[in-house]
Parts: structure tokens; sequence; C-alpha cells
């Protein structure tokens, strides 16, 4: 499901039309997209954490927790939006400080992607500091084009050792046939919230999870395949490049039924 933004920005708590804001240069934007569902921000705290995480690891003053949880609540009010994405930015001009949110276009997989999985391709590329969320607009374009071209949901990062990471705007979870489940450790990746909530539904299911990028000599040898983000929930892999999974795998449905239900209490709170 694609939709469209909303057309009002709040910086620094200030009301602004959308075609009247110019962050400037992206290259320090900090930023975190927080889904909205029935006007419920999901996981906030979980990524307000991150932002200032990637805050103090670039040096970026972020303003208080309060403050930012004010300005979303204020761009809620002033769109009347109740579902969709939202960008929360911070980054420096000069000697000042700002931060803004604003909603931005997302695409939901819809029901058969989560019936049927989806098709994804490996991507050579390396984040530079993988554990700060800071945009980068170079690698954007240049995957979202790739993205686009091959008609794939997903681009998946391959590193110059041949392993897997995650994917371009998700993490990545492999899962063999004992059941166990693969993901890189948070030191190589940016560690997604989903991806947080997920590993502790792997906890509670008594699932082994092994922290451990796979390599693309071994990712033929997994029976399935998913992806955990914002947008994609947890999302099944059908294809990834020339491999085949399991979209059925017992283990990979637990998972997803088990965060379904989690946001489902969430969405009724």
């Amino acid at each position: 499901m694609r939709n469209e933004p909303g057309d009002l920005v709040i910086q620094n708590g200030i009301v602004l039309a959308a075609k009247d804001f110019n962050p400037g240069s992206p290259v320090g934007i900090i930023y975190e997209v927080i889904r909205l569902m029935n006007g419920q921000l999901l996981f906030l705290d979980d990524h307000l954490e991150r932002l200032q995480n990637s805050c103090a690891k670039t040096g970026v003053k972020c303003p208080e927790n309060a403050i930012l949880i004010s300005h979303l609540k204020m761009l809620i009010a002033k769109t009347s939006i109740s579902f969709g994405n939202i960008r929360l930015l911070v980054y420096e001009k000069g000697d000042k400080t700002y931060n803004a949110c604003l909603f931005v276009p997302h695409f939901y997989p819809s029901d058969e992607d989560y019936r049927k999985g989806v098709h994804a391709k490996t991507y050579s590329f390396e984040r530079p500091e993988p554990t700060v969320k800071r945009w980068n607009e170079n690698f954007r374009h240049s995957v979202n084009n790739y993205i686009q071209h091959n008609k794939i949901y997903e681009a998946i990062l391959l590193n110059t050792q041949g392993e897997l990471t995650e994917g371009s705007r998700s993490n990545l979870f492999f899962i063999d046939k004992y059941s166990r489940i693969y993901t890189a450790p948070e030191k190589m990746i940016l560690p997604g919230i989903i991806r947080k909530h997920v590993l502790q539904l792997c906890s509670a299911y008594k699932f082994r999870v092994i922290e451990k990028a796979v390599s693309q000599s071994e990712a033929d040898r997994m029976k399935s395949c998913f992806i955990t983000g914002t947008s994609p929930k947890v999302l099944p892999i059908k294809q990834l490049d020339s491999i085949t999974y399991n979209v059925q795998n017992p283990a990979l449905r637990t998972i997803m039924d088990g965060f379904n239900a989690m946001i489902q209490k969430m969405d009724t709170r």
C-alpha cells in the first residue's frame, strides 16, 4: 500500500508548509522514521533512544525527548493524519541545531506479499557508520534506482567479505533447517527497532538466535529468509537473487503471528 505525505512540517515547534522546508545539506541529518497507526506512534521510546544515541555518536546536540514528542503530537494534530510514516530529523545549520518532523511517502507490503513473500537482490555496499542512522543521499538515490530497475522489494547489502548484513532499509534474518535464527551482530548493522522486538519474540519462543552475518555461499543452505522494518514489519523473502526460500516455514510464521499480535495489543491501548 503506497501513500503520499502530508503538506506540513513542524520545525523547532513552528508550522511550515512542506514546500518551504529546507534543511540544507542532507549530510549531517540524523533521523528516525516512526510508524503511526490509528493515531499511535509505534515503538516511540525505542526510536527516541536510538535518535539520542545517533546524535551522541556524531556530536549533534539532540533536543530532550519531551520537546520532540510535543512536536510529533503537533504534527499529528495539525494534519489530522492517523496512519503513515513520520520522519523525525535533527540537524545543524551554522551554529544552531534544528529538529523537524513531517509525514513521508511509505510503501507497505500487501496481504499477498505477506502470504507469498517478496523478491530481493544483493547490492554491494557497506555503511561507513552502520550503527548511526544518518541520511545518505547518494546511497539512497542509487539503491532506490536499483530496486526500481530490478522490480524488487528490497536490496540486501553485501560487504567486501561476501557477507549479507542487512537490507537497504531493513534488517535481515535467515532460518536454517533446525529452526535456528541468524542475523548479523549489532556492530555490523543499524540495529532496527523491529529487529529488537523480533529478537525478544525469538527468545520467548525458545528459538536459538545466532548473531552471525550469513555469507553468500551459506545463504543457499538456509531454509527461510525474512526482513524486518518500520514499513515491512516482518516480511518473508521468497527469492534472493537465484535462491528460493520457504515462506511457510513454521518458525517464520510463528514470529510473524507473534509480532502482529504485539502490534494489535499496542493499537488497542
